[in-house]
């Protein structure tokens, strides 16, 4: 019985998911005790939903409600960004989150993004192993601003696995 992903679809975001990820993003911070930042930190969740090409969004979407979300946006020297990338608490566990993970490393390879990177608390664990599990490294860099305290990379350039 694998009924892991069976009803949930990855799509592009739109402007009526930003309410549900700002809930789900905001639950996920007070439950590890952060203050959310919306005028600072957290400003690009405040209009999820509404951003451009190039920057792309998308949400793991369970009976038309956003469950999930994840933003690729372009980070110079042709590289991209990986942010607000949470899943709901209640909905963890079931392959979401790789989900989409795997959907937003598939957007920036076809930007040509060379490199993927993202910033995460190293309290984040469930996030952190699957980052690992599915490739990603940890910089030796240390985070120049902002809360986090950890920086992964994935080299976009290497064969998909």
């Amino acid at each position: 019985m694998n009924d892991r992903l069976v009803a949930t679809t990855i799509r592009r975001a739109r402007p009526q998911d930003g309410p549900v990820v700002r809930a789900i993003v905001f639950a996920t911070f007070e439950a590890y005790g952060i203050i959310p930042e919306p005028e600072t930190t957290d400003k690009d969740v405040m209009t999820f939903g509404e951003h451009a090409d190039p920057i792309d969004e998308f949400v793991a979407d369970i009976d038309g409600v956003a469950v999930g979300s994840v933003m690729v946006s372009p980070y110079g020297d042709g590289n991209g960004w990986l942010s607000k990338f949470f899943v709901d608490a209640r909905h963890r566990g079931r392959g979401i989150g790789r989900a989409l993970l795997e959907r937003a490393v598939a957007s920036a390879r076809a930007r040509g993004y060379r490199r993927l990177e993202l910033d995460t608390r190293s309290f984040f664990k469930e996030a952190i192993h699957l980052y690992e599990s599915t490739g990603w490294t940890l910089s030796p860099d240390v985070p120049d601003l902002g809360p986090c305290d950890a920086i992964y990379y994935l080299d976009l350039q290497a064969s998909p696995s």
